[in-house]
């Protein structure tokens, strides 16, 4: 009798112990979970104050028949690539040259007598025609090419890979690179907790690179030396959110920065002091936690955003 009292009550043990399983698996159902305090929510700062933003857009058009990766605008003329492909339109849209190229342009310059692509982890010469006319040499290994910047001496390459500033003679010599250490207190190198890494020289022939995991954009001498920065993390509207912004950085005539961000995507512009000056784009003008457009500005400083979500390059005007 005892031991068939004892069995009874193992097994109603284990039928509740069952339940309880059971239930717990329930309750962790997506439909089921309560509200997470804890979650990371942007929602309320997808909003912007209209009396923010500052430009309109005024056209757009469509990237078609392959992804475009990477833009750069010279002399009226934007300059695409992406996989197996080198492009040229105007800033109306109208295209001038579409060439077939071996492997996937992550970025591109253009200068006034040759374009350059950067492949991930190798980079290209090409004629303003689309010919190649030479492959350069890249030192080391891991390599992930995205963005280029020149001056009149030399091109910079942004190296996420290697977390590096790589720079170049115009006939393909390997000048050097750096880091972004300084010799002040302020130095601690390039941070990338992404691939996101971009650069930009201005009309005074600064270089400026984003340090993403920092939410600062610094001023650098040619041979490296850090000369300057500014920074600006905080959710609002007024600075940098997120793991890795801002993403990507153009440059307008007066030394102001265009920047655009990923997640709570939104383009904004700076001046160059890192004060907010105006909003380009809010985030309800693109896909929600997309990614961050590539920006560049012509001759006028109109703005143009190659927005990878939307397959497109549209253009923003200030109002």
């Amino acid at each position: 009798m005892r031991k068939r009292g004892l069995s009874i009550l193992i097994a109603l043990f284990m039928v509740a112990i069952i339940v309880v399983i059971i239930a717990d698996y329930v309750s962790q159902q997506p439909d089921k979970l309560g509200v997470n305090p804890y979650e990371f929510n942007v929602d309320e700062y997808r909003a912007v104050d209209t009396a923010l933003i500052t430009y309109r857009e005024t056209k757009n058009f469509p990237v078609r028949g392959y992804k475009a990766e990477g833009m750069h605008i010279r002399d009226g003329v934007i300059w695409l690539t992406g996989n197996e492909v080198l492009q040229a339109v105007t800033t109306e849209g109208v295209q001038l040259l579409k060439t077939a190229i071996d492997g996937t342009g992550t970025c591109i310059h253009a200068t006034d007598k040759a374009v350059f692509i950067g492949f991930g982890d190798h980079l290209k010469k090409y004629s303003r025609e689309g010919e190649l006319t030479a492959t350069w040499e890249v030192p080391g290994k891991k390599c992930v090419f995205t963005s280029m910047a020149a001056n009149d001496q030399m091109l910079y390459v942004a190296d996420a890979g290697n977390r590096r500033v790589l720079r170049y003679g115009f006939d393909g010599e390997l000048l050097g690179e750096f880091k972004g250490k300084s010799e002040s207190a302020a130095g601690h190198g390039f941070i990338l907790p992404s691939a996101c890494f971009d650069l930009v020289v201005n009309s005074y022939d600064e270089l400026w690179v984003v340090n993403t995991g920092k939410h600062a954009i610094e001023n650098y001498s040619n041979d490296g030396k850090m000369r300057g920065f500014w920074q600006k993390g905080s959710m609002t509207i007024e600075g940098f959110a997120g793991c890795c912004n801002p993403a990507e950085l153009a440059v307008l005539s007066d030394g102001s920065f265009v920047t655009s961000e990923k997640g709570l995507v939104r383009i904004k512009v700076y001046d160059s002091s890192g004060e907010l000056q105006g909003v380009v784009a809010a985030p309800d003008k693109f896909i929600k936690d997309g990614k961050a457009p590539e920006v560049a500005v012509d001759e006028n400083d109109v703005i143009y955003a190659l927005d990878f979500d939307k397959s497109t390059i549209r253009v923003f005007e200030k109002k």
